[in-house]
This record gives structure tokens, sequence and C-alpha cells, in this order.
């Protein structure tokens, strides 16, 4: 018996985001203020922790296990904080997850937005403090220059964290078309996130439960035998096993690295190539798992997500059902209260 998932407060006008860096701080500190300002400009107060303007002495994070902790912790209980945005991907939440005291958490019920390492939050937060987290646009992606897509990402985040009602999800008419995989319809609680942290996290005290649940799996930077690998873990860990469905993003940026003699050459294959790659050792892993399992698993894949130019907002630990057959998302309940 799966205890009841904590919805947080809907944000309004005038609230106050805190920007926080549990992973890595970013290179493009010149895009920040541009990306501050839109926030501004459309009604909210922003409140930006220290740990973006330091590196960590040792590793790559943004700062120190304790700085990073502690940011966490006092977003969450800080009654001036509204909601919570990350600032980034990248990598270093994981050291935080045996840190921190989810009793805090579950105590103050707060949006929370991000993706990418990220995950390793919003997984651990819905095991452990049962909260209702968004994948969807951090402060870097705020600075976007393309302003039809940012204004696409910024409406669907807001259509979800500020709305007490359910959403239709689907790819927007101006980007490429989702695929189907197993036809089919399949409702359940959202799961999951970048696909490399899921299959890090798999059979740990920091998952939560795929069962009668929809997983969503993206990534970036992976090529094709990385993606075949981390699937198949997922596979042998049971994590499929009792799934209703499954929702597969965009894995965008395949960096090939070919040896010859003494030097590596990296390269980046065509789109439409390395995509084929992918889809098929998806589409495998998928069939597999539906003949072995002897029932329907509805699944899709290239939804607009995350680390792609389009980033349409996933509420994880909601209620949802997915449609293969016409490729979206229907929000079964409001993701905020």
């Amino acid at each position: 018996m799966h205890e009841a998932v904590v919805k947080p407060r809907a944000l309004k006008p005038g609230d106050t985001i805190k920007i926080i860096a549990p992973s890595s701080i970013t290179a493009a500190m010149t895009n920040l203020p541009k990306a501050v300002n839109f926030l501004t400009k459309n009604g909210f107060k922003v409140s930006l922790s220290a740990s973006m303007y330091k590196m960590s002495a040792t590793r790559y994070f943004s700062a120190g296990d304790h700085v990073r902790l502690m940011e966490i912790e006092e977003a969450f209980k800080d009654d001036k904080v509204d909601g919570i945005m990350a600032l980034r991907g990248g990598a270093g939440a994981i050291d935080l997850l045996n840190k921190l005291d989810y009793d805090i958490i579950k105590a103050h019920p707060k949006v929370f937005i991000g993706y990418s390492d990220i995950t390793f939050l919003q997984m651990a937060f819905m095991r452990k403090a049962n909260l209702l987290t968004f994948q969807g646009p951090m402060l870097v992606d705020l600075a976007e220059e393309d302003q039809g897509i940012l204004k696409y990402n910024w409406d669907t985040l807001m259509s979800i964290v500020q709305k007490k009602e359910a959403v239709v999800l689907k790819n927007p008419a101006e980007s490429k078309w989702s695929k189907t995989i197993i036809d089919g319809k399949a409702k359940g609680r959202l799961v999951g996130g970048n696909l490399s942290i899921l299959a890090l996290l798999a059979n740990t005290a920091y998952m939560p439960s795929t069962e009668n649940g929809i997983i969503f799996l993206e990534d970036v930077d992976i090529e094709p035998w990385q993606v075949d690998n981390m699937l198949t873990s997922l596979v042998i860990k049971g994590v499929f096993k009792k799934a209703s469905g499954i929702l597969f993003g965009e894995f965008p940026h395949y960096v090939i690295e070919e040896s010859l003699g003494d030097s590596a050459v990296n390269y980046i294959i065509s789109d439409m190539l390395i995509e084929g790659y992918v889809e098929n050792i998806i589409a495998d892993i998928i069939f597999d798992i539906v003949t072995k399992k002897m029932r329907e698993m509805p699944a899709f894949m290239d939804f607009m997500c995350c680390h792609g130019k389009y980033i349409t907002t996933l509420p994880i630990g909601a209620k949802v059902e997915i449609d293969s057959s016409n490729r979206e998302l229907t929000m079964l309940e409001s993701a905020v209260e």
C-alpha cells in the first residue's frame, strides 16, 4: 500500500522562487542575470543561493556537501520561499541522498523543479517524503534565445505549477513527432527522469516503487550502447516488471568516440542515423519485455522534455494516463494544492 503523494502549494504571482545549485555550477554565468530577469518580469521574486557563485575545492560540484545540503534544507524550511528551482544539473546530487533530513522536506512541501542530475533528489523526495516534484526548466534554461521555445517551456511549466487542474501534455506542433512503440492506454503514477540516474538508483532505498506506474526515461550525451546497457540493467533489476506503461523522452547530442592508432576522434553522427540506432534499441528491449510479461504495456518515445530545446514539464508522482497511440500524456489530477 503506497502512501498518498504530498502535493505542494500552487505558485502565484509575487511568490519567491529560491534558486539552488545542488549539482554543478554553470560556466555561462553571464546568462544568469538574463534568466533571473525573466523570472522577475513574469511576476516572481528571486532568491539566489551562495553556492551558485562558488566552486568546490575538490571534485566538480558547485560547493561542498555541507553547503549544498544546508541550502536545500533551508530552502524548504524558509517560510519566505514558495518554490525551489535548480540552477542546472551536472553531477554531485547523489552525494546528498544519505545526508538529507527528509522529514524537513515532508513537513514543508514546495514546488521543486529540475531535471538531469536533479533526478537523484526528485526520486529520493518521492521515496522518502512522498513529495510530488516537477521535471521542468531550470534557471539556465530561462536564458533561451529562441523566444518561441522559451514561451512554450514557461507556459507549460506555469500551466502545471500555478493551476489546480489536470493538463493534457503532448509535443508542440512545431517540434518533431513522437513515435509509438506499443499501442494502448495505461494509468499510473509517473515515476522517473534521467536514465543514467535511474540505472544507478534502482533497487536502492532512494528509488520509488514502479509497480502500476508510468515510467519516464530520458538522457543526453550517451552512446547507443550505453542506452542499451542501462535499459537492460533496469530490466534485470525488475524496474519494468509490474509497470503499467513507459514514456521515453529525448536522447540528444550523441558523441561517438573512435580510436585511430594512438589517438581518439570524437564526432557527432547525423541526428537521423543516431536516432535510428537508439529507437531500435528501445523498441527491441520494450518488445522483449512485453513478450515476456504476456500483457499490454503501452509505450512511446521522443516526448519533448528535459535535455531537448522544448521542455514539457512533467509532474513526477502525479496520477497520469498515457495514450501511446496518440502519443500524449493526460494528468488525472492536479499537481498542486
